[in-house]
């Protein structure tokens, strides 16, 4: 079983195709519930096998949520990729940063702490738990009027 946030679209639904190609049970998330519709159907269409939910990694109850399905439904987790992101043009000086500020840390930082520490008891049981954790090229260098 593996498990993808923000899979409803880009790389996270690349993602979650390659592993359903490729046997994996896949359980595809996303803030997006309509994206998560539409991609799961794509799996499921194929002859392979995924399930949706609904998830803000931003919001801790939404991630236990997540994990409390997985458990009910499979009792397994093998994989654990923390994909989602969010980026947006926000000015240093505009009055709604600092909200900005968090809800990015919230979503590329702490929601995937919060995703593997919730999700640990399930991968350490696994022989093959891993856990992927994809992240911006902007920790690599600026791009202008990209912040934080």
């Amino acid at each position: 079983v593996v498990l993808i946030t923000g899979a409803a679209s880009g790389m996270g639904r690349a993602t979650a195709h390659l592993f359903s190609d490729e046997g994996s049970v896949v359980v595809v998330t996303d803030v997006n519930e309509d994206g998560v519709k539409e991609v799961v159907s794509e799996i499921n269409n194929a002859g392979n096998t995924a399930y949706g939910i609904q998830l803000d990694v931003s919001d801790k109850k939404s991630i236990q949520n997540c994990i409390k399905t997985i458990k009910t439904k499979y009792n397994a987790l093998d994989i654990l990729i923390n994909n989602a992101g969010i980026s947006s043009r926000i000015e240093i000086d505009n009055q709604d940063y600092e909200e900005y500020w968090d809800k990015t840390f919230d979503v590329l930082l702490k929601g995937q702490v919060i995703l593997i520490r919730e999700a640990l008891p399930f991968l350490l049981k696994s022989e093959s738990g891993r856990i992927v954790n994809i992240s911006s090229t902007e920790g690599l260098g600026a791009t202008p009027r990209i912040s934080p």
